[in-house]
């Protein structure tokens, strides 16, 4: 070789080297996370496993846990990766569920799946921020938690109160109501869902002639259920957890306030079964009660869960056994697949799922069907969804209709009111003059027909 051949020779030698030496890095991570994925990924779930909502909230744990064992099984979605599932009681505490969930942490959990109630997971929320590990509520739903400066790690399967407060007033001006009394707990659930239906209805013309609220796990509510009774209102706006309907409807019967010439209308934390499940006294204060809740499930995905939900042991799936699941079971169930196939897409694009950051983003990117249709969120990480109307007819709440933002109420069913009619009472609806079966002129008027006739019957003798 001459000395130009030498030295073309030694400059190609030293540039196949040098290049894989500038690249190695980029290169080596990125193969090492894409074909080595994790064998492990730990999640951790948040449930009142004990407490005022612990009937609900262990249906949901055993919904999630079957979402852990399916993906597990399923060789199409992290594949390479087993979910290590583990739980903790929140008792529906916020000093509980915050020392559950930095224990979680603390055991390497990249993603938080609940709490169940608003007051939890904003608790919850505090803790999640500060370790930047992303949390999904499968059902707290109060307004605030949109609010990403505050809760910018929060994100939700259920559509949340600003949305609901809505469909509560669409419900009353649908059926021309114009007075209502408003009903809630003090706490950030209660206040916040009750104040955007009262913004809503003032809105629309509706009148609240009496807002009372009452202390979370209070005994005694006797004097907000009088005064109610005493404001004139024959329309009642419930928003309250389980627990706290419970209260309500073993006291609403002795104000005098349920049965025929009463309208209850409750958000989705009172129109579970759940609430007279124990007392025969309670579903007959509450029958022809109607009210809202988040659509429970739709289409093959939906059908898939109810019939696995129905061959599955109640003793180690509790509530399972049957097709009817607690509402916000399968959003728990939801929650975990929003999960797994956020999990899915980093790995494939060789992301670190560590990366607590990272995970949010790719949790806001998720587009999916689950039990509950599509799930995709907005810029808040809240999903948008649709509201059943619900209405109690004996034994169980039947779906009567549906809300959504673009198409407003839509009645698909009989609605059967208190007393056991089917025509849409009438006290104080437009177009009425306190009319219906409430109306003060109809006892007097039939007094004055009978007055009248007595009178002439009296001059013909």
């Amino acid at each position: 070789m001459n000395r130009k051949e030498n030295f073309l020779l030694a400059i190609t030698v030293l540039a196949v080297f040098a290049l894989p030496m500038a690249t190695a890095p980029g290169v080596a991570a990125t193969n090492i996370q894409v074909h080595q994925a994790p064998s492990v990924i730990k999640l951790g779930g948040l449930f009142p496993l004990t407490g005022r909502l612990s009937a609900g909230g262990v249906q949901r744990e055993a919904a999630a846990r079957i979402a852990i064992e399916e993906i597990n099984a399923n060789s199409e979605i992290l594949p390479n990766t087993q979910l290590e599932w583990l739980v903790r009681d929140t008792a529906t505490d916020p000093n509980t569920g915050a020392t559950a969930a930095q224990e979680l942490i603390d055991q390497g959990v990249v993603g938080l799946i609940g709490a169940a109630s608003s007051s939890v997971s904003m608790a919850i929320a505090a803790v999640a921020a500060q370790n930047q590990i992303p949390q999904i509520s499968y059902s707290s739903t109060a307004a605030d938690l949109s609010d990403k400066d505050q809760y910018p790690y929060f994100m939700r399967v259920v559509p949340p109160d600003s949305l609901q407060g809505i469909a509560l007033a669409g419900i009353v001006k649908y059926f021309g109501w114009k007075e209502v009394a408003t009903l809630a707990t003090s706490d950030d659930y209660g206040q916040g869902g009750i104040k955007i239906f009262e913004d809503e209805a003032k809105k629309q013309g509706i009148t609240v002639l009496t807002s009372q609220k009452f202390a979370g796990e209070a005994t005694d509510i006797k004097s907000q259920l009088l005064a109610i009774k005493d404001s004139g209102a024959h329309v009642i706006v419930l928003n309250v957890i389980v627990q706290d309907a419970v209260t309500v409807f073993s006291q609403a019967a002795d104000a005098g306030i349920t049965g025929e010439g009463w309208v209850w209308i409750g958000s989705d934390g009172s129109t579970q079964e759940q609430v007279f499940a124990n007392s025969t006294k309670i579903k007959d204060a509450m029958q022809g009660m109607i009210g809202t809740r988040p659509n429970r499930g739709i289409g093959d995905v939906y059908e898939h869960f109810l019939d696995t939900w129905e061959s599955k042991d109640p003793n180690e799936y509790a509530g399972a056994g049957n097709r009817n699941p607690n509402t916000y079971a399968t959003y728990a169930y939801d929650a975990v697949y929003t999960f797994a196939h956020a999990l899915d897409k980093m790995i494939n694009d060789g992301k670190d799922v560590t990366n607590g950051q990272e995970l949010l983003n790719y949790l806001y990117q998720t587009d999916f069907t689950g039990a509950t249709g599509p799930i995709k969120f907005n810029e808040n990480g809240d999903r948008i969804g649709v509201y059943d109307m619900v209405n109690l007819k004996g034994d169980a709440f039947e779906i009567v209709g549906t809300w959504d933002v673009n198409n407003g109420l839509q009645v698909t069913g009989t609605i059967v009111w208190p007393g056991g009619s089917t025509v849409v009472p009438t006290f104080g609806a437009e177009g009425t003059e306190g009319g219906g079966f409430l109306s003060f002129t109809y006892p007097f008027t039939i007094f004055a027909t009978f007055a009248l006739l007595a009178v002439v019957v009296k001059r013909r003798k």
